[in-house]
């Protein structure tokens, strides 16, 4: 059996590594939504450029949000294995 520790760190290995995943097809989302959004309404290049922005954003948020509960995941555990000062 697995221990808590050893569970723990594959979760967070396992998170951190759909960063890239989620960072793509955040942009490749606003991608297609601002291509369909320019056919259809025939404004050439603008709602593409607006929504792949969106997509960057968004795609940075996610990894932002990422990067800060590994590291709050990663202080915590150090904080645990720390002895106690009195």
């Amino acid at each position: 059996m697995v221990d808590k520790g050893k569970k723990r760190t594959y979760f967070l290995i396992a998170d951190l590594s759909t960063m890239g995943i989620a960072m793509v097809l955040s942009i490749v989302l606003g991608l297609v939504v601002g291509l369909y959004l320019d056919k259809r309404l025939g404004t050439d290049p603008i709602f593409t450029l607006i929504f792949i922005l969106l997509g960057i954003l968004a795609g940075f948020r996610i990894m932002y949000r990422t990067y800060m509960r590994f590291f709050d995941d990663t202080k915590k555990s150090t904080d645990v294995n720390k002895p106690r000062k009195h």
